[in-house]
């Protein structure tokens, strides 16, 4: 098991990476020889939140910046089967007393997060929120804006009911541009929280990175936290289509963590439980998680998300080509909801024409899930991904978008000449 030490103290993170564990200072910039992460997070934080985050908000995202950079810190080849870690966290935070008593469901939580066996601790000496004066905002509620198709849906959607959201974005560097175009065409950019956690230490990193999701969800906690307290709870909407959202494995080496579990409903409500024992008055919405990507697109009524929905970013593999690639699953589904809503995808993609790429593995594997789609167990194929509510009528429900997500694909796959 690895003891990961994540202080704000530099000096102790340096003591116990001298002792052969991993120390992480967090909020600090980091070097080869220091590991450190989010040093930018609290200049962010006063340049673009209406008032300094709670305490209690300030050490969730505090926490997930710690999770984060253990996930990225330590490389999973390195692990005894070169995936599932074991990983004990230590993490300094201003009032640990009231997360002392949850420890375990934590540990729960991260394990169905990212695959590994967690154990984590919380001490005292955690870094105070930054602190100003709070300028007026008549912002109501938090949007994740991803830059994707779906967080472009979703943004235009809750504007247009008359709600006036604060987005939230992890502007890496890829992404950032995107996010601030995207979010200028809705009229949003000076309605949004943009930071970047700026991960420093000796390469390699750990690509996979399946925690990314809690660390953007610690900035919408955190942004929800400075809004006005008008009603019990703020929510926090994560615009994330069903079947991306349940992500069935198209195919078995995608089984467990292999397979990202970003706004998967259980992990979902493992996190607002978590959050609802810390008090943390904010209510984590899904509005689509009965929908597919093609339903959301087909069904929003933004003139704006119809015209630069091409601008948006999905793609899961094409960074290093500064493009979509056009192959990967993230892609195929994208393009499958143009499709399905009639839309001309105007996207350039460095692969246009699938027919040449039938044995692509990504390709491939969603040939396959669609021939299987007839004769499949649709309801047992959804639960490998992880557990469903056991409501029965909730559970038809995440059962029928993934078969309609299939059909989707189906129809678009349906449309090349394979090779």
């Amino acid at each position: 098991m690895k003891t990961v030490v994540a202080t704000v103290k530099p000096s102790r993170a340096a003591t116990a990476s001298r002792k052969g564990d991993l120390g992480i200072a967090l909020f600090d910039a980091g070097g080869e020889k220091l590991a450190g992460v989010g040093h930018a997070i609290r200049e962010a934080a006063r340049a673009r939140l209406p008032a300094p985050p709670s305490i209690r908000a300030w050490d969730f995202l505090t926490f997930a910046l710690a999770v984060f950079a253990t996930d990225r810190f330590l490389v999973r080849r390195n692990a005894a089967d070169g995936w599932t870690r074991e990983i004990r966290l230590q993490v300094d935070l201003v009032d640990p007393a009231p997360w002392h008593p949850l420890n375990e469901n934590i540990a729960g939580m991260l394990r169905f997060l990212t695959g590994d066996i967690w154990s984590v601790e919380f001490r005292d000496g955690g870094m105070r929120p930054p602190n100003w004066h709070p300028k007026l905002t008549d912002r109501d509620c938090v949007c994740l804006f991803s830059g994707g198709l779906d967080s472009f849906i979703g943004a235009a959607d809750i504007t247009r009911t008359g709600r006036r959201p604060l987005l939230v974005s992890q502007a890496s560097i890829k992404e950032a541009s995107t996010q601030q175009y995207l979010a200028g065409r809705l009229g949003l950019d000076q309605n949004r929280f943009a930071a970047n956690v700026l991960e420093r230490y000796a390469p390699p990193y750990e690509p996979s990175s399946r925690s990314r999701s809690i660390l953007f969800l610690g900035y919408g906690i955190a942004a929800a936290s400075t809004l006005p307290q008008s009603k019990n709870t703020i929510e926090v909407y994560l615009p994330e289509n069903g079947l991306i959202s349940l992500n069935p494995p198209f195919q078995w080496r995608r089984l467990g963590s292999l397979s990202t579990r970003t706004t998967h409903p259980h992990f979902i409500n493992q996190l607002q439980r978590l959050l609802n024992n810390l008090d943390l008055r904010v209510q984590l919405i899904n509005p689509y998680r009965w929908k597919t990507k093609g339903e959301m697109l087909a069904n929003c009524k933004s003139d704006v998300v119809r015209k630069f929905a091409h601008a948006s970013y999905s793609c899961g593999k094409g960074k290093r080509l500064n493009q979509h690639c056009g192959r990967c699953v993230p892609c195929i589904i994208r393009r499958a909801a143009f499709v399905k809503a009639k839309i001309p995808d105007k996207t350039g993609y460095h692969v246009d024409d699938l027919s040449s790429e039938a044995h692509n593995d990504d390709v491939f594997a969603a040939r396959i899930t669609v021939a299987q789609l007839a004769s499949r167990n649709i309801s047992r194929w959804v639960c490998e991904a992880g557990p469903l509510l056991s409501n029965s009528h909730e559970r038809t429900q995440y059962v029928d978008v993934v078969r309609r997500g299939v059909e989707e694909l189906k129809t678009f796959l349906g449309g090349f000449r394979w090779q």
